[in-house]
């Protein structure tokens, strides 16, 4: 797969037709061939939140400070509302932290997040952040925790292509770790978006997040001669279906343009 210069590809009627708030960011990593729009632009956060919470996951790991084969015990009150199947389980289930990592990633499931979110601390998942160079990302609350502080958990769509490219370009910081990430988000369960836009086949590791009014699908399509960043971010949709569409037709777009 080669994709051509991103000036010759057309995304502007996209953009121009969206009824809602978008930002855009397609990015080649062999060529740095790139097509940005409202890449500053602040969002809620939603379930990509997880992603530089998988991050310091996997960062602790790697400096001996957890230990991803340790079990939690699960407990109803850890139970919260939203994706995910945990909440569906039998208090007392036993679960290793990696199990966590990958349920938080490929469901979203919220109580997962929330475990990690406990376990990780905050502090250390915020400064995890900031180390990764995501200049306006922040954790806030924990999923389900917003009706109390009434803050969102924010970021960018130039910080989550630096969240990708950190998987990719900087996996020597996790270690023996640093191959876990895209593995896992390559198991994404969460295909409605990004996925509908390109070939069964096609490999993309990817993320997805949304709330009332909100979608977002970010993820790398892995070719065979390109890596491929697309992260596609929206807000303000009076249906979230429309976000849902924008997501598939700038993936569909991408994949045309490639050969």
């Amino acid at each position: 797969m080669k994709l051509h210069h991103m000036n010759q590809i057309d995304f502007q009627p996209l953009v121009a037709n969206f009824q809602g708030t978008t930002g855009i960011i397609i990015k080649t990593l062999d060529s740095g061939s790139c097509f940005q729009f409202n890449p500053n632009l602040v969002f809620p956060a939603a379930s990509l939140i997880e992603l530089p919470i998988l991050w310091e996951f996997f960062h602790q790991c790697a400096t001996g400070s957890l230990d991803l084969a340790e079990e939690i015990e699960l407990q109803s009150e850890d139970m919260v509302i939203g994706f995910g199947i945990l909440r569906q389980l039998k208090p007392g289930l036993k679960l290793c932290l990696y199990d966590l990592a990958v349920l938080m990633t490929v469901v979203s499931d919220n109580t997962a997040t929330n475990l990690l979110i406990d376990k990780l601390g905050i502090d250390n998942i915020n400064d995890s952040i900031q180390r990764i160079g995501l200049t306006h990302t922040i954790l806030q609350y924990k999923m389900y925790d917003s009706i109390s502080t009434s803050q969102d958990n924010l970021t960018t769509p130039s910080d989550m292509l630096r969240m990708l490219e950190a998987f990719i370009q900087d996996k020597h910081l996790l270690s023996k770790y640093g191959d876990e990430p895209l593995k896992i988000l390559e198991g994404q369960q969460c295909k409605n978006k990004l996925h509908l836009g390109i070939p069964k086949g096609a490999r993309l590791a990817n993320k997805t997040g949304e709330t009332l009014g909100t979608e977002h699908d970010i993820g790398v399509l892995l070719g065979r001669e390109e890596t491929v960043i697309i992260v596609v971010m929206t807000t303000g949709l009076s249906e979230n279906y429309q976000g849902i569409e924008l997501c598939r037709d700038v993936a569909r777009l991408v994949y045309q343009n490639t050969l």
